[in-house]
């Protein structure tokens, strides 16, 4: 038994390393940032994340009923999170990945990439398809979750309307940046009082429901490998044909370079619309001018392919990165903690889990596979961007992006502006 343990640790590798080297790259970065001897830049901020990310990751794959419950990508996200909590990192190594991660665009870079990658690698019938009919199943998922939030709200005495101001609309506003923040700022201005009081309120409920969609991930991967008939193994439109993997041929350095090249142009393309169209997102305009070029056909396919293999490789290499810098500077456990008692937990619980069930419902009978339909569905209660990331890594279907970020960003908008009408009637 000890010379099989032996022979396992022997033979594990962590980011492509050996075991025996990893642990010593992760000693390195240990006693450089004790030290403040870290460097204050890029390098510094990715050796820390992708280090103690993969390692998370490692710890996450191994052990028994977390790897096949949740898997390593939860454990990078919720390790990130309980060491801000515990304050077990210092200071300055704090602000480095969280000026990198937030503010020098490290996940704008990696999500960028997933989203060329992700719907160049679909094939085009069936993106149509699925754009399509995506909105209204996400549209009626979340309608059913506010109405369902409402109902506990009067059955707990705090009120149908309220429950869903303050809990159901910052869950599907779209994250906190692009939602739960401009929400706070119309109540406060519509009821006369300080935002950051209705901010403190609102957090809770948008923290906790992308905790929550990230463990309902892992757990749908699972039931998906239990279960084969629910699932197209990251393709959501159920066409009746067998689920096939687009080949995209074998990656080469000078595609994987035409690959990055796309994916910052398309980001950039999408920036100058935002600035003539302020309303619409970057990331949504990154989407829509993806699925006219692959509609119209306008790139030839070997570019298409590039943008799939730079797309897989950033997943490969940076993948637990992302997570763990997600984790450690996105979610904030005091702010779960604080205003937590156990109805506020099982409020937002069961809308999660109603908004989840609807979703797959719905899909199924629009035409999709029910358990993509269901991850699709649950993006729709994360924290944008990086919420995406986060569920679909835990659901191993980051093919889904591109359907996800439209559940993100079209339910978002729609819960902004319905909220923003309805704190003017009831108050």
């Amino acid at each position: 038994m000890q010379s099989k343990t032996i022979h396992v640790l022997k033979n594990s590798r962590v980011a492509g390393l050996p075991l025996a080297v990893y642990l010593i790259l992760l000693a390195v970065t240990i006693a450089a940032a004790a030290m403040g001897a870290l460097p204050d830049n890029m390098l510094g901020a990715m050796l820390l994340l992708m280090v103690l990310g993969e390692g998370l990751n490692k710890i996450g794959g191994t052990l028994p009923v977390v790897r096949t419950y949740l898997g390593g990508s939860v454990v990078c996200i919720f390790g990130g999170a309980i060491l801000a909590y515990m304050d077990l990192i210092p200071a300055a190594p704090m602000q480095l990945m969280d000026r990198f991660v937030n503010q020098q665009g490290f996940l704008i870079f990696y999500i960028s990439a997933l989203i060329t990658g992700s719907l160049f690698g679909i094939d085009r019938d069936l993106l149509l398809k699925g754009s399509v009919r995506l909105m209204p199943v996400g549209i009626l998922a979340v309608v059913c979750g506010a109405v369902v939030c409402g109902l506990l709200g009067a059955a707990g005495g705090q009120g149908f309307w309220q429950n869903i101001l303050y809990v159901a609309a910052p869950m599907t506003s779209g994250g906190m940046t692009a939602g739960t923040v401009p929400l706070s700022n119309v109540f406060g201005e519509v009821l006369g009082i300080d935002p950051g009081e209705v901010l403190t309120r609102m957090a809770p409920a948008t923290v906790l429901g992308n905790c929550f969609a990230v463990i309902f991930a892992g757990l749908l991967n699972n039931l998906g490998e239990r279960r084969p008939e629910l699932t197209g193994r990251g393709q959501l439109v159920n066409d009746g044909k067998p689920v096939v993997k687009r080949d995209a041929g074998t990656p080469t350095l000078e595609s994987m370079l035409q690959g990055l090249c796309l994916a910052m142009g398309f980001y950039t393309l999408g920036s100058i619309c935002r600035s003539l169209v302020p309303v619409v997102p970057i990331y949504a305009w990154m989407i829509i001018l993806v699925i006219l070029t692959k509609s119209l056909r306008l790139l030839p396919e070997f570019l298409e392919n590039a943008a799939c293999h730079w797309g897989n490789f950033v997943i490969k290499a940076w993948t637990a990165a992302a997570l763990f810098g997600i984790g450690i500077t996105l979610i904030d456990l005091q702010t779960i903690l604080h205003n937590m008692t156990a109805y506020y937990f099982l409020t937002v619980l069961a809308v999660e889990i109603v908004i989840t069930l609807v979703s797959a419902i719905a899909g199924k009978a629009v035409g999709f596979y029910p358990l993509e339909s269901a991850v699709c569905g649950m993006c729709s209660t994360n924290m944008g961007g990086s919420g995406n990331v986060a569920v679909l890594s835990g659901a191993h279907r980051m093919e889904l992006l591109p359907f996800a970020q439209i559940i993100t960003r079209g339910c978002g908008a729609l819960m902004l502006t319905a909220a923003g009408m309805l704190v003017r009637i009831v108050g």
